[in-house]
C-alpha cells in the first residue's frame, strides 16, 4: 500500500485513524510506504502551482512523531529514509512498515 506525499494534508486527528485501516487493509507480511514532510510548523497553503488559489494545510512530522503513529497502527517498520532538505522543498522523510505475521 503506498501513501506517497498525500498523507501530510490529513489533519492531525485523522491520521492514526487512517493508518490503522491501512494496517488492517494489508494482508499480514503486506507492506506500507509513505513519504511526507518533515517539520514543526505546519503551512497553510493559499497557492498552488501555476497560482491557482487553494486553501489546505500542509502538516508536517517529526519522523519519530509518524514512526510512533504508524507503530501504534499496528505496523512494524522496517526501513526509514531522512531527505534533506533542497531549494525548493523542505526536509522529508520516508517510512517502510510492514504488518506482523
Amino acid at each position: 500500500m503506498l501513501g506517497w506525499w498525500s498523507l501530510f494534508n490529513l489533519p492531525r486527528d485523522v491520521l492514526p485513524r487512517v493508518l490503522a485501516l491501512f494496517a488492517r487493509a494489508l494482508k499480514p507480511g503486506g507492506h506500507f510506504i509513505t513519504a511526507t514532510h518533515v517539520g514543526d510548523e505546519d503551512a497553510v497553503r493559499t497557492e498552488a502551482y501555476g497560482g491557482v488559489p487553494v486553501r489546505w494545510t500542509t502538516y508536517k512530522w517529526q519522523p519519530e512523531r509518524l514512526v510512533d503513529l504508524i507503530e501504534r497502527a499496528g505496523l512494524r517498520p522496517v526501513a526509514e529514509l531522512r531527505l534533506p532538505a533542497e531549494e525548493y522543498s523542505g526536509p522529508g522523510v520516508v517510512v517502510m512498515a510492514k504488518r506482523p505475521g
